[in-house]
């Protein structure tokens, strides 16, 4: 359906969507309403309604705002953008580089992307323009760090010795992010219907598997995940070194995975689709912030 068919159809999903979008900054409601439908297009195959509502339930209008925003150069959206979300992407580029000055490289890097380059008069090529809502714009900034990261050790071939450097490469290999095509073909939009479901699969069986943690992983896992403290502070709440605190993580992080492939079985998964799940997981399309949030509230219900 072309773009009027689309807000007429779903008028209240867009204007509840819009109602969330706060704050808007520069952007209109027609220009919002365009991104949603070319969202709509990309990921929903056809033009089913249930489908479709179902997609703009999981949107997330403030940060999808927030990106149109900064792709059109309004700047106190790159002010929020950059104090929201700048240590974050820090932070991923860290754990990927080990190394502070290459990981702000690397996010500097990813920033031009981001602020895009100009083409013809005052024409931007910026790579927000592909993120549609679907998921945390936090995480998707996460799979750009990943994915220039990736391009750049192919580039200058440095394959560095970084943690699980061979596992990066295989998920580069085969699952590489989308983030250059705006509208999708019917066989890439069928995949992406694929990748919704395997998400919503990883989503369940990862609130499963942290649900089974004992408290103390369970508070490990949401001081680094929720609230984002690096391993040195968490060391210092829970009253243990950082080296610890490192080697508390690695095994809660095995013991998930482990978990989390057992109850993809249980759910009657084929073995590429659990391996397409923790791809997923890899390349930050699954929110763990809201896993742990959802399995926090789940451990309170069943708690005597």
């Amino acid at each position: 359906m072309n773009n009027v068919e689309f807000n007429q159809q779903f008028a209240p999903q867009i204007a509840a969507l819009w109602n969330a979008a706060t704050p808007r900054y520069n952007v209109t409601e027609a220009e919002f309403v365009a991104r949603l439908h070319l969202a709509a297009t990309k990921y929903v195959a056809t033009d089913d309604n249930a489908e479709t509502l179902e997609f703009l339930s999981q949107l997330k209008a403030a940060d999808l705002c927030l990106a149109i925003a900064c792709e059109k150069g309004h700047d106190a959206a790159w002010s929020d953008f950059e104090t929201t979300h700048r240590s974050m992407m820090i932070a991923a580029a860290r754990g990927l580089t080990k190394d502070q000055s290459e990981a702000e490289d690397l996010t500097q890097t990813v920033y031009g992307d981001l602020f895009g380059v100009r083409e013809s008069g005052e024409q931007r090529a910026s790579k927000l323009t592909h993120y549609s809502g679907r998921g945390s714009l936090g995480g998707w900034l996460r799979a750009v760090v990943y994915q220039t990261f990736i391009d750049r050790t192919r580039q200058t071939s440095r394959f560095e010795q970084i943690e699980e450097a061979s596992e990066f490469e295989r998920l580069a290999n085969n699952a590489e992010v989308k983030l250059s095509t705006p509208l999708a073909r019917p066989d890439e939009a069928l995949e992406a219907r694929e990748s919704i479901r395997l998400r919503k699969e990883m989503e369940g069986a990862m609130s499963q598997a942290f649900a089974t943690l004992e408290p103390r992983e369970r508070l490990l896992l949401n001081y680094y995940y929720f609230d984002e403290l690096t391993l040195k502070e968490i060391g210092v709440v829970m009253g243990v070194h950082e080296a610890t605190i490192s080697r508390w993580l690695s095994k809660s992080q095995q013991t998930i995975r482990k978990k989390t492939e057992e109850f993809l079985r249980k759910q009657g998964l084929q073995r590429d689709e659990i391996s397409e799940c923790l791809q997923l997981a890899a390349r930050s399309e699954v929110d763990v912030r809201q896993i742990i949030s959802e399995a926090k509230g789940a451990a309170t219900e069943r708690a005597p």
